[in-house]
């Protein structure tokens, strides 16, 4: 079946409109809790997720990108799906079992709530890799924008009415649950089947999950120190000083998503036109689209920065309060570590793509190391300050290592691009 390609730049004009759309809403979500709540409820918020998110992000491995760069068809989506239908109810176990051992009652009950959203979005992420291996962004754009709107709205309208945190969080679950029925699924499998005459319907043969589970394992590796390089801080901080400086600090670094929305939405739509140049040894190609990515990484990240350094205070006095806007000096600073890890997210495209899976899990062991120790030094000394240093510090090594190893994995294609492109 002959397929006409769309161009990296409508792909990027549909990523970027969902991803923004998804991101409002979810800082929607946050600005709801900090206008009808107060900055423990954030932290309390932003604790569930620091809780939450690693051991999730671990166990769905990393299958969306591990899917969209199987330019061969190694494997059928319903082996994905069907190893992810294992992996999910295990970890979910897991966030519980640690809430439960080291967290009070209504915290266990925040934290399990989070991790249940997060497996609702699990699969939701899976479906998302069919729209990146064939180009399909606009049905991932279209169904963020369902679901942003979806978990938005019914947060608000169960928050307000009942200003109780587990229930806002229970309408944002209802609210990403009913587009993963009604879009996510029939759509994947109208793709799946028009494309690839494959089934959505998920297959268990040990075999084959072991195989991918193996394949993945460095990515879910990866995802799991991903989401620690912002739990530490996080958690060594509420440890500290509570969750009303937890909550003020989760505020100010989520504003760090518009920049992040713009990075995720180029990967997103350049990593299966880069998986096919890496993959056909058209480096001159693949070189002149990851300068771009990191050209563009480079000037959010300058653009951040100045507008925070100049209009901090004002804006976070508009989105937030005066509480918040006390602290734009730190909002400056956490903008500059938004400006490295926009770089750093965008060379993740070129080196996924070349499926360097363990070489990433050895730059963010790195990473995570280096933000482990800063955050124990720094963060009992100075709070907040020592929080936003840490993670500073982690993303320049982050953004080191990944500029090594994309170099790197190009200079080894280019002397043998047969075993290479046969990894």
């Amino acid at each position: 079946m002959t397929r006409t390609e769309p161009s990296l730049r409508h792909n990027f004009s549909w990523t970027l409109m969902g991803n923004v759309t998804y991101a409002a809403c979810l800082w929607g979500i946050l600005a709801t809790l900090t206008k009808l709540g107060d900055p423990e409820t954030v932290g309390r918020f932003a604790l569930g997720s620091a809780i939450a998110n690693p051991v999730i992000m671990f166990s769905n491995l990393q299958l969306r990108a591990v899917l969209a760069t199987d330019v061969n068809d190694t494997h059928e989506f319903r082996d994905y799906l069907g190893l992810r239908m294992v992996m999910l109810p295990l970890a979910y176990l897991v966030v519980v079992l640690i809430a439960v051992v080291f967290y009070q009652p209504q915290q266990i009950l925040v934290i399990a709530l989070v991790g249940l959203v997060r497996v609702v979005e699990a699969f939701s992420d899976l479906a998302y890799g069919v729209a990146q291996k064939y180009e399909r962004m606009d049905l991932m754009a279209k169904s963020l924008v369902l679901r942003g709107f979806g978990a938005l709205i019914l947060f608000f309208l169960a928050f307000w009415w009942t200003r109780e945190l587990a229930m806002g969080i229970l309408g944002m679950v209802l609210g990403l649950v009913l587009p993963l029925l009604f879009f996510d699924l029939p759509r994947s499998a109208a793709v799946l089947k028009a494309v690839a005459n494959q089934s959505l319907r998920p297959r268990f043969v040990p075999g084959i999950l072991k195989e991918i589970a193996w394949l993945a394992l460095p990515m879910g590796l990866v995802m799991l120190l991903i989401q620690l390089r912002g739990t530490i801080p996080r958690t060594v901080l509420e440890f500290n000083f509570g969750e009303n400086d937890l909550g003020i600090f989760a505020a100010l670094s989520y504003l760090v998503i518009a920049g992040l929305t713009v990075a995720n939405a180029l990967g997103q739509s350049s990593l299966a036109r880069l998986s096919r140049y890496y993959a056909s040894g058209d480096l001159r190609m693949f070189r002149r689209t990851v300068g771009k990515l990191v050209l563009v990484g480079v000037g959010l990240g300058l653009g951040g920065v100045a507008v925070a350094a100049l209009f901090g205070r004002p804006i976070l006095a508009l989105l937030y309060s005066e509480e918040y806007a006390a602290h734009s000096g730190l909002f400056t600073l956490i903008m500059a570590v938004g400006g490295v890890q926009f770089v750093v997210t965008l060379l993740g495209a070129p080196a996924t793509a070349m499926r360097a899976f363990k070489g990433q899990l050895v730059v963010f062991i790195f990473n995570v190391l280096v933000i482990l120790v800063l955050a124990l030094v720094l963060v009992p000394e100075y709070g907040m300050l020592g929080a936003a240093l840490s993670l500073l510090g982690g993303g320049l090594v982050a953004l080191i290592g990944f500029g090594i190893l994309v170099r790197w994995k190009l200079r080894r294609v280019a002397a043998d691009p047969i075993t290479e492109n046969g990894r």
